[in-house]
């Protein structure tokens, strides 16, 4: 990204290393003597008039957010039945009294709205009992992020690799002892081929496999789905915020949110009774109005990105200038 005179990295993709351990980015990045950053865990949030979150408040309606998540987890190994995600924290939320006031109210949807962030899904789309079935297989260790970005670590894997660009492939014919990919005018024929391509390609069909794929992974490509986040980037000319957290969250207004007043249980001790109170749960919207600052869907311009970014600061720092392209 360059303006004014500026110049900054950003990744349009994955940008984050979520765990280090084990992780073989993490390992190349060592290997190169490439230094990663360590994205420190501090988030302050941020009310809708740019003012800071009550720290106890936060802390509470967190506390019996993450209460909630846990016994979600729990309850979605013991029913039998097919229900959402968000289906269950809601009826989970009523039934334990937890964020029963606006402000409070805010709070929790601000971590419903970070879920959804970090799955790139709705809540009313994901399972209950799945949603979460690759926990087992994360990577420990630290979130890190690569500095000027990750393209270092596939620039060094690219060196003396031949690669070839704006090559559209539409078949590939496979078989015991080889493969051949096929483009418009070239050939391309070796023992194996992998095959990284979107899968959105595979589920438009785009790509002709010869013989066809056997019916079990056509089926899987059909049935899987996958998510959508967007990223908006901005280059300002100087640094404005707080440089020392890497990442905060912002609220935004949902009139639409009522509630009657009642305080945060703080021991969810409980006992839950999902299956029969569940299908009265609340669905959830798919337009939340509160989001992380990562997601900014419905920030519709440039603008408003930027008034909401600093907002927070207003006062405390100069007057930030309009972003760069």
């Amino acid at each position: 990204m360059e303006g004014g005179n500026k110049v900054a990295v950003a990744d349009l993709g994955g940008s984050v290393l979520t765990g280090t351990l084990g992780n073989p980015l993490g390992l190349l990045a060592r290997q190169l003597s490439y230094t990663l950053h360590m994205v420190r865990d501090q988030c302050p949030l941020y009310c809708v008039d740019g003012k800071p979150v009550d720290e106890y408040l936060d802390k509470k309606v967190e506390a019996a957010y993450n209460k909630l998540l846990d016994k979600a987890s729990k309850v979605g190994q013991e029913l039998s039945q097919v229900i959402s995600l968000g289906e269950a924290l809601e009826t989970l939320r009523k039934d334990f009294s937890v964020a029963m006031n606006d402000e409070e109210m805010s709070l929790f949807n601000w971590h419903l709205a970070n879920l959804e962030y970090a799955n790139a899904g709705f809540l009313s789309q994901l399972s209950l009992a799945f949603w979460d079935q690759d926990d087992p297989y994360d990577m420990g260790g630290d979130r890190c992020f690569l500095p000027v970005g990750n393209g270092r670590l596939v620039h060094a894997l690219a060196e003396n690799v031949p690669i070839i660009f704006e090559k559209t492939v539409y078949a590939i014919r496979y078989g015991r002892d080889s493969v051949k990919v096929i483009t418009a005018n070239q050939l391309f024929e070796g023992a194996m081929a992998l095959c990284t391509v979107p899968l959105g390609v595979l589920k438009s069909g785009s790509i002709t496999f010869i013989p066809r794929l056997p019916q079990h992974k056509l089926d899987t490509i059909k049935r899987l789905g996958f998510g959508l986040l967007n990223k908006v980037a901005l280059l300002f000319p100087y640094l404005f915020w707080d440089s020392n957290v890497d990442i905060f969250g912002h609220g935004a207004d949902d009139s639409s949110s009522q509630a009657d007043g009642n305080p945060v249980d703080e021991h969810l001790d409980k006992k839950v009774v999902l299956p029969d109170k569940v299908s009265s749960g609340k669905k959830f919207s798919q337009d939340w109005k509160h989001r992380s600052i990562s997601s900014l869907q419905e920030y519709s311009n440039l603008e408003e990105v930027r008034s909401l970014t600093t907002k927070q600061y207003k006062g405390q720092f100069l007057t930030c200038q309009s972003p760069k392209a």
